[in-house]
């Protein structure tokens, strides 16, 4: 691990307990607390979502039906032993200034924007942008060139989720909100190793 890289790093904020995030958290917890690959319980984490568990949701995301009824975010505080502090609201553009590593777990792009805007004009922060819409996948950091982030975006102002509305309708689940999970967990490491990724990566299958 960089000293550099961690010695910056007071406050991380995971936007979305979700799909993506409540697998995310996980990730993190285990690898930063279980296997000491970086100094977890010494920053200040939180995590911002305002929603419930529904059981629409238990196809994709990483609860039970036991959560049903439950606020996700307070679902992953105690998962992590409150090293966690559940918000329990959709995280502002107002918030960006209080962190140095944010995690955008929320599938929307009206917060992407106000993400990568706010990145653009302050480089210290640090930020991972996981997407997944039903099999197809996306990952993008910081790190990528401004023209390619602003190629990625729209002018959506929906908020959707990780399966499109077929699949929920089906029943159909797919793994790809553990995978994109995964890859943020990955390129989180590669940065605190100062081997950050400077490309995007899609995946459509």
């Amino acid at each position: 691990m960089s000293e550099q890289v961690a010695s910056r790093i007071q406050n991380v904020a995971i936007a979305g307990a979700g799909g993506i995030g409540g697998y995310l958290a996980g990730f993190l917890y285990d690898l930063g607390v279980n296997r000491a690959q970086f100094p977890f319980a010494d920053w200040r984490w939180t995590v911002f979502d305002d929603d419930t568990v529904d059981h629409t949701n238990l196809l994709h995301q990483n609860f039970t039906e036991d959560d049903i009824g439950r606020p996700k975010a307070e679902i992953i505080a105690e998962r992590t032993a409150r090293v966690i502090t559940p918000e329990l609201r959709f995280m502002t553009p107002a918030d960006f200034k209080n962190y140095d590593v944010v995690f955008s777990c929320v599938d929307s792009m009206t917060f992407r924007k106000d993400l990568y805007e706010y990145g653009f004009k302050h480089p210290e922060l640090y930020w991972i942008d996981g997407r997944c819409s039903s099999r197809n996948i996306g990952l993008f950091n910081s790190r990528v060139g401004e023209k390619t982030l602003r190629a990625s975006l729209s002018d959506t102002k929906e908020r959707r989720g990780c399966l499109l509305a077929v699949d929920k309708a089906k029943k159909v689940s797919h793994i790809t909100p553990v995978v994109v999970a995964s890859m943020m967990a990955q390129c989180f490491l590669n940065h605190l190793r100062g081997e950050d990724v400077t490309d995007q990566i899609l995946l459509y299958v």
